[in-house]
């Protein structure tokens, strides 16, 4: 691999620092936590503190609370409703992501979006090396869920459960995992903590560190592995290709495909 990331064919500075991304990423931290809490907030005023006691008494495990949670807001015609503030917030919580980053790029040095990795890219190069990453990705995940199932390791912590429950909420999933996320994530990632730790650390430190970054902000034990190996592979192809494009567009498969996945089963 290359010991540095390679210089880019477009005319675009990196003017970024260290700080500009701690800053940037706190800014991105502090508003999704906002909009969580006010998610949490509405959630429970949905449901009810009477509910809220009566299932807290059951003692029951976080899996078989969350789905209680939802039976009850279901039973009272209120899961549409919940499953819309669910979507807004999550989208909010998205666009926070790209903001912290463009504040201290694009705003800050007035470098304009290619900065960011908006660069035109080989098309033909760049589709051949996202479908064959997108490929590999998902054969790992898969290839990660079996060896979880045959070690009996279960993850409870499955924040999406409600949005398996109807169409609506499929497609609010959908939008938020196959537009929202991929656009805003890899804007954040690789085009600007990726490039911003290139342009200091040598390609395998940037890449391991963003990928890292990326795989915890998930959120997702179960997935922590499978989602570091693919940070790991779009920034070898952000490298490669010196766009954000063909990394947006891997994202984007990826997701579709465990949808799809999640729809069937």
């Amino acid at each position: 691999m290359e010991e540095y990331i390679q210089p880019s064919k477009s005319p675009e500075a990196i003017p970024w620092n260290i700080w500009d991304m701690v800053k940037g990423a706190a800014v991105a931290i502090a508003i999704a936590i906002i909009f969580i809490i006010a998610m949490v907030f509405s959630i429970i005023a949905l449901v009810g503190m009477p509910a809220l006691h009566d299932i807290a008494s059951q003692n029951l495990d976080s899996a078989e609370t969350l789905q209680t949670i939802i039976d009850s807001l279901k039973a009272d015609g209120r899961l549409n409703i919940t499953l819309v503030l669910m979507f807004l917030f999550m989208l909010l919580g998205e666009v926070a992501i790209p903001l912290g980053a463009w504040l201290f790029s694009v705003r800050k040095y007035r470098c304009g979006w290619g900065a960011l990795g908006f660069r035109k890219f080989d098309v033909q190069k760049g589709l051949l090396l996202a479908l064959a990453i997108t490929a590999i990705g998902i054969g790992i995940s898969i290839g990660y869920e079996v060896l979880l199932e045959y070690l009996r390791w279960e993850d409870s912590s499955n924040i999406y459960a409600p949005f398996d429950e109807n169409a609506l909420g499929m497609a609010l999933f959908g939008i938020t995992a196959v537009i929202a996320a991929p656009l805003a994530e890899e804007i954040f990632f690789r085009g600007f903590l990726f490039q911003g730790l290139g342009k200091r650390l040598k390609f395998a430190w940037a890449a391991i560190i963003s990928a890292a970054i990326f795989a915890i902000g998930h959120f997702s034990l179960s997935g922590l592995v499978p989602i570091f190996i693919l940070g790991l592979m779009l920034a070898w192809l952000f490298n490669k290709t010196k766009s954000v494009w063909p990394c947006i567009i891997v994202h984007a498969a990826y997701n579709s495909i465990a949808l799809i996945f999640m729809i069937i089963s």
